[in-house]
């Protein structure tokens, strides 16, 4: 047999174990795609103008510009200018759309309609614009300097009796945006973290609790002196503070506060998130959950939590008491929504007239009394 057959043998394997080797990585390395997908969003936003007849009195120039609002994915504010908002127009209203946010540079077309008393746009008093592109990071306006004649308002129609009108402002923002389709790397799905759900269920299990939480000696709960150390030290403080009880355990006693509350807030710093409350019982709680999260100050994200669940809530019957626990906990956000229903005409005579107000106007005057004053005068 011939010396180089051994040889050629060889190189036949080492072909045919390269190319296993071969179909191996690229059975690994799956391909992928994308996609470039036009996509368009829409929202709207409505603006009312109260105490529009004395602004005519203000000087061309002079505007008034709202709270922010989400529309089509960012946010936005409207600016009105009740004579104009240059010497050419001081006739006519002028109203604008700033944007308020940070996103990329995108395309958006928006409309303002005047509304009639029933809530519906006004065809000849609308205005719009087309393909404008507003950019990261910039000022930017649009609008319409000559958006309605104050002759033409109030022959329209939309004046109520009050003297207020309303604008409607609808934004759509179409982009492009680049999609990546599915490869063989992304088919694993990974489920949302759980540990919340874990924490969870050793507080329900009160297994290895070390600390003793009694609240006004009607109620004891168990926890975990770790987890109090990581979420509310302070809490944890009052513990070391009176040494450790029976047993090794460490024991923590709260006067002021009710059993629920402190079981609710217990639950957050296990969880993360407030346990779902009955409508009966959700400004109470949110009320006291606030008080609490205000006294230990790392509970600042419920207490944000609980200062939304309450901007939900405000009605005739508990905005005196909503609004005194926003003053008392420097909720600004709390406190300004309470103002605003208040402000709508006919809400603070009917809030003067309920039972929680008589009830907290002793203790609280300065903040309920002052501005009631002010507002019925």
């Amino acid at each position: 047999m011939p010396t180089y057959f051994p040889q050629v043998m060889a190189t036949n394997a080492a072909a045919a174990s390269l190319s296993a080797a071969v179909r191996r990585l690229s059975s690994r390395c799956g391909g992928s795609a994308s996609t470039i997908a036009w996509q368009e969003l829409r929202g709207h936003h409505k603006l009312t103008i109260d105490g529009c007849v004395p602004s005519k009195k203000k000087p061309w120039g002079w505007h008034v510009t709202s709270k922010p609002f989400e529309a089509a994915g960012y946010r936005w504010k409207m600016t009105y200018y009740p004579n104009g908002a240059s010497w050419t127009s001081d006739e006519y209203i002028s109203m604008y759309l700033d944007y308020d946010g940070h996103g990329e540079s995108e395309q958006v077309e928006f409309k303002f309609s005047l509304l009639d008393q029933a809530g519906k746009p006004v065809p000849e008093h609308s205005r719009s614009k087309q393909r404008c592109i507003f950019h990261r990071g910039s000022s930017w306006r649009r609008g319409f300097s000559h958006f309605v004649k104050w002759e033409d308002l109030v022959a329209s129609g939309c004046l109520d009796k009050d003297g207020r009108f309303a604008v409607r402002c609808d934004v759509a923002v179409v982009s492009y945006k680049a999609e990546k389709r599915s490869s063989a790397a992304d088919r694993v799905v990974v489920p949302p973290p759980d540990l919340h759900r874990h924490l969870g269920h050793l507080l329900w299990k009160e297994e290895g609790t070390d600390v003793e939480i009694s609240v006004g000696g009607k109620e004891t709960f168990n926890a975990h002196g770790w987890l109090l150390e990581a979420r509310c030290p302070e809490l944890l403080a009052m513990a070391k503070e009176k040494g450790p009880g029976g047993g090794g355990r460490q024991r923590i006693e709260i006067q002021d506060m009710e059993p629920r509350v402190l079981e609710l807030m217990l639950w957050f710093m296990y969880t993360d998130a407030v346990p779902e409350i009955g409508e009966h019982e959700a400004v109470e709680m949110a009320q006291g959950l606030l008080a609490a999260a205000h006294r230990y100050n790392k509970m600042e994200r419920l207490k944000l939590v609980c200062e939304d669940m309450l901007c939900r809530r405000i009605d005739v019957d508990n905005v005196a008491g909503t609004l005194v626990a926003a003053d008392k906990h420097g909720c600004r956000a709390l406190k300004d929504a309470c103002e605003e229903f208040l402000a709508v005409p006919g809400n603070l005579r009917a809030v003067v007239e309920t039972e929680g107000f008589e009830k907290i106007k002793d203790s609280c005057p300065a903040v309920l009394l002052e501005y009631a004053l002010k507002r019925l005068a």
